[in-house]
């Protein structure tokens, strides 16, 4: 089970989950990041992950096909500071330079300045 809480910025939403992305969560996690990573007028979505308590290669499976999904829209997605469960399960599928990711907020806000506002 996880929650998510957006908050809307400049041409960019902050989407911060928490709880677990397991199997289980997939479909209606799917559904509730579409909603936001959808958006008219969004070109970054940033994913806060530092309360994400267990994910396994389905959660990780959502991450890479929304993605794949906002970057055919011209729009990217970033991480932000990853969990050690996400950072762990990036690393062990070789794909943790697939996403964009910064480990701190004001790391964030050094690259997309409107994250801030």
């Amino acid at each position: 089970m996880f929650t998510l809480l957006a908050e809307s910025h400049t041409d960019v939403t902050i989407v911060r989950l928490s709880g677990d992305m397991l199997l289980a969560d997939v479909a209606q996690l799917n559904q509730e990041l579409d909603q936001y990573l959808l958006a008219p007028d969004v070109s970054q979505i940033v994913l806060d992950l530092s309360r994400i308590e267990r994910v396994d290669t389905s959660g990780l499976g959502v991450l890479v096909s929304e993605s794949t999904k906002v970057r055919n829209m011209g729009r990217r997605l970033i991480l932000l500071t990853p969990s050690p469960q996400v950072a762990q399960l990036l690393k062990k599928a070789e794909i943790e330079g697939f996403f964009p990711t910064f480990e701190s907020e004001e790391e964030l806000n050094g690259y997309i300045p409107n994250a801030a506002e």
